[in-house]
């Protein structure tokens, strides 16, 4: 993944997270519909269900150039979600378990 810029480190919570802002290149869609986001090392896929109001934001225009990256540790388990920035709220558009 790519090193992203911003970097937290926040351990005041139960649960340890680092979360990154990575810059995007460019999105792809399929059929006016948001399927992936170009960032440097490739493509990330949209594997969440968005709101009509986030493809239509996305084709506008009208969404940050940048994504950010949580990695979210539970215990053993490790956590990957990819947000994205449409008309000042942020929507999870992919998450690995």
């Amino acid at each position: 993944m790519t090193v992203g810029v911003g970097r937290v480190e926040n351990t005041g919570y139960d649960v340890g997270f680092d979360e990154y802002v990575v810059p995007v290149r460019g999105f792809l869609l399929q059929r006016g519909k948001l399927a992936g986001i170009y960032v440097k090392d490739g493509i990330i896929p949209v594997t969440e269900e968005l709101p009509k109001e986030v493809h239509k934001a996305v084709v506008k225009g009208r969404v940050k150039k940048e994504i950010t990256v949580r990695e979210i540790r539970y215990g053993e388990e490790d956590v990957l979600e990819v947000l994205i920035e449409a008309d000042y709220q942020s929507w999870t558009v992919f998450t690995t378990s």
